[in-house]
């Protein structure tokens, strides 16, 4: 019986693999076809028949009613179903997955004997919680009975490579580019320590992209124009069956591009009166690189950006790790070597990048004991082992507690043996401790795995059954520095700001707690009031920005007094090494705690008509940006836009919103493309801003320069002086909310010097004019402001400044009244 769980599975948008670590060496279980990789496909062409892998895949373009494949970008999406017509069944991505996990389970009984009964499976670093979960809700429903661990595929890539690499002192990028995904990690390899030190990544970034883009903007125009077919798009579902068919082709020609300068396409399309004709099209490697180059070009960026987390460059890494089938493309690989255009980094392409993920995520099994689920017998002994399954130590510590019938433990004792060690192991009789317990080292051999029998021997030198009876420690020459969180998890404030909790790059898992007060009131009384927190998980500081996840909640029913403004709340985050979350509140005026609802079984799939109005309003931002740029605006403003125009990002968008109506992994990508081309946007807009601000923050300071002149200390002085150099440094980085809090800095300091003025009372009456709405009460007050002011009567202003301020909102009239107060 194994130890360890030992099997891995890379779960792919286009294929998958499994592989096993196994007598020190990791081996890639082939299917019934004889591949390495099996189709993440499935065929249904009646009930209760299900077909998975290649001749799925085959179906996908010739019966796509009872087929389905890319269902990966899928998964999340609770609403998400695939019809099966003949079998009459609608399946979830979940469900999709699991017969994928099924067929490769089967596999792997076939290659060892016995289905495991789990295994380490791999995500994209990129992948959200929801996506996460619905992965580990697959592993169940293929029949794992233990809980998978999950792993970032870029992670377990880097540990295929250290495992064969052990004496490497280096830095690596990890680029993963499969069918669907995309991501990036920064590898250090120091003294057998291998770690992630950040990574990037896009889930709707992959080889599907490149393949509907070939379709979109080369094929099907062809097609259209050569057989006279109208209204050839992809969602008219009158040209289903040929966008299918050209999507196929589109892939396999992709595939042969790899090894050829052009394929040559022959496909069997659908013709304008209904009858079968032939398209031909010669695609050549330079239209599909110049297709790819905006895909090329985002993935290089994520990498740049993650190389920039890291507080390393180009130059800094020793070797450019290449996974994913995409990679296999000359085009692709030209680029990334390129200093000046790609990463010039030097490529590794040693292991086999379309089973390399798989690789790794055996390597890493093999890290993991199996939980073993033993069942006591009645009158027979059993023993709680723990240790390390793998150390880079020759001389490790095992530690265990032995149960059983004995009345008490003296005279009893355990030895450990490896009569296959070279040399042979021993440690003698080990006795126990009156508790049962018993602790010792033992010695493994170099770069081996140890198998050790456990025996007990009583209190008359007889040997009794024990269970489990055996024990496995490899030796190891790399320590494994765990998984990393992929994304930053906070809560949205009231302000609708992002306050993260959990920085993106922690190693899991980990827990945090922090203290939040209310911005409203929670009456009793009111039985439909709630304080709403919700939770996100993303890097951006606007919380709308961000994904939801899901959200605390406290309602009049759950307190026993009324919370005031201001209460206090404890809010804690725990997440495993599986990236799944629990949150609690707990809020101490009423001793209650609140466990979040983090519910990742409601996320739904995009509405079109939503995002045809977002996408709308998107081009109307980018155009007027456009045109900032274009009059003269500032030149980071023109570098922001060139850049989000060389992803293709606005096209890609396009291209998804326009088929999200048919495509579930289109809706969804779309949604993604488009929340992040709004946080671009709104990074551009503060760009443009920025030299407007940084002139009205110069004037204030050169304002208050003036006015410390005049009425100000040296301690005056020193602060102007430190708020000058932090006005410098926020300018220099660019960083539009420094410069905000700077003016508001500014502001203040101005105020406060001018409060000193004997003519603060008139400066504060024509301030509190131009803050008041126009109303007749607020004009009566300003008439009289005017007649005090004419008269000299300063009392009398004082007492019509004081009413003005009443006037003001809540938040206005509390600024105003701390700087009078002062």
């Amino acid at each position: 019986m194994r130890d360890t769980i030992d099997f891995g599975i890379d779960l792919g948008t286009t294929n998958s693999a499994i592989a096993v670590a196994d007598d020190d060496t990791v081996t890639v279980i082939k299917n019934n076809d004889g591949w390495d990789t099996t189709p993440s496909a499935v065929w249904m062409p009646k009930p209760d028949l299900v077909h998975v892998g290649r001749r799925a895949r085959e179906r996908v373009e010739s019966d796509p009613e009872n087929a389905a494949a890319e269902f990966k970008l899928e998964m999340g999406l609770a609403d998400a179903r695939t019809s099966f017509a003949r079998a009459g069944v609608r399946l979830s991505p979940p469900q999709l997955s699991a017969e994928v996990l099924k067929s490769l389970r089967a596999d792997a009984a076939h290659h060892t004997g016995t289905p495991p009964d789990a295994a380490v499976i791999t995500v994209p670093a990129a992948f959200t919680l929801n996506q996460n979960k619905a992965t580990t809700d697959a592993a169940l429903l293929a029949g794992f009975t233990t809980a998978c661990p999950l792993v970032q595929e870029p992670t377990a890539a880097a540990f295929a490579y250290g495992f064969d690499d052990a004496d490497e002192r280096a830095y690596w990028m990890v680029f993963d580019f499969g069918g669907g995904t995309f991501d990036a990690a920064v590898v250090s390899k120091r003294d057998g320590d291998l770690r992630v030190l950040d990574h990037s990544g896009d889930p709707y970034l992959g080889g599907k992209l490149i393949d509907w883009a070939l379709v979109e903007r080369i094929l099907a125009p062809a097609a259209a124009r050569e057989l006279g077919l109208e209204e050839f798009r992809r969602d008219n579902p009158r040209w289903r069956y040929n966008f299918a068919k050209l999507k196929a082709a589109a892939e396999e020609a992709k595939i042969l591009l790899s090894r050829m300068d052009q394929a040559d396409l022959l496909v069997d399309l659908t013709g304008a009166d209904g009858g079968s004709e032939t398209f031909e099209y010669t695609l050549r490697r330079g239209e599909l690189d110049a297709t790819a180059e905006p895909f090329y070009e985002r993935a290089i960026n994520l990498c740049r950006r993650a190389l920039k987390e890291a507080a390393l460059g180009p130059a800094d890494i020793d070797r450019l790790l290449l996974v994913g089938g995409v990679t296999l493309s000359p085009g692709l690989r030209e680029r990334l070597a390129d200093p000046r255009h790609g990463l010039g980094i030097e490529l590794d392409v040693s292991l086999d990048p379309t089973t390399v993920v798989a690789r790794g995520a055996a390597v890493f099994a093999a890290t993991l004991r199996r939980p073993r689920t033993q069942t006591r017998v009645e009158g027979e002994f059993a023993v709680d082992l723990a240790y390390e399954p793998i150390v880079t130590t020759t001389r490790p510590t095992v530690a265990g507690r032995v149960s059983g019938p004995a009345t008490g433990w003296g005279g009893h004792s355990v030895t450990l043996s490896n009569p296959e060690g070279r040399p042979p192991f021993t440690t003698g009789r080990i006795p126990l401790s009156d508790t049962g317990h018993f602790v010792t080292e033992v010695d493994i051999d170099k770069g081996r795995t140890s198998r050790f029998r456990v025996e007990l021997i009583d209190d008359r030198g007889a040997p009794r059954p024990l269970t489990p009876d055996t024990l496995s420690i490899k030796h190891g020459e790399v320590e494994f520095g765990g998984v990393r969180l992929a994304h930053s998890l906070g809560i949205q404030l009231a302000d609708r700001a992002f306050a993260p909790m959990l920085r993106k790059g922690v190693t899991l898992p980990t827990s945090v707690r922090e203290v939040f007060h209310t911005a409203a009131a929670l009456r009793r009384s009111d039985a439909d009031a709630v304080i709403r927190i919700p939770v996100l998980q993303g890097e951006r500081s606007r919380g709308e920005r961000n994904r939801v996840v899901g959200q605390l909640e406290i309602r009049p029913k759950d307190v026993t007094i009324d919370l005031p403004p201001g209460t206090e709340v404890e809010v804690t985050f725990e997440v495993d090494a599986s990236s799944l979350v629990t949150v609690v509140a707990d809020v101490p005026l009423v001793q209650t705690q609140f466990e979040g609802e983090i519910n990742l079984s409601d996320v739904r799939i995009p509405d079109a008509e939503v995002l045809e109005t977002l996408l709308a309003e998107t081009e109307r931002r980018l155009d007027t940006l456009r045109g900032t740029a274009s009059s003269g605006g500032s030149s980071d403003v023109a570098g922001r836009l060139a850049r989000i125009e060389a992803e293709g990002t606005v096209t890609t968008a396009r291209e998804q919103v326009r088929a999200a109506r048919v495509d579930v992994g289109a809706a969804a990508t779309a949604e993604e493309r488009l929340r992040e081309l709004q946080a671009e946007l709104d990074d551009v807009e503060d760009a443009a801003l920025l030299p407007a601000l940084a002139e009205e923050l110069d004037g204030l300071l050169d304002e208050a320069d003036r006015l410390v002149d005049v009425l100000g200390d040296p301690a005056d002085r020193v602060e102007l002086a430190g708020l000058r150099g932090r006005s410098r440094e926020a300018i220099r980085a660019r960083d539009i909310a420094a410069v905000r809090a700077q003016i508001d800095r500014a502001g203040r300091l101005l105020m406060e010097l001018e409060r000193r003025s004997p003519d603060w009372p008139v400066t504060l009456f024509q301030g509190l004019r131009e803050m008041l709405e126009p109303s007749g009460g607020a004009q009566a007050l300003i008439q009289e402001g005017e007649r005090a002011i004419a008269a000299g009567d300063r009392p009398g202003l004082d007492g019509v400044n004081q009413r003005m301020i009443r006037m003001l909102p809540k938040g206005e009239q509390d600024k105003i009244i701390g700087l009078v107060r002062r």
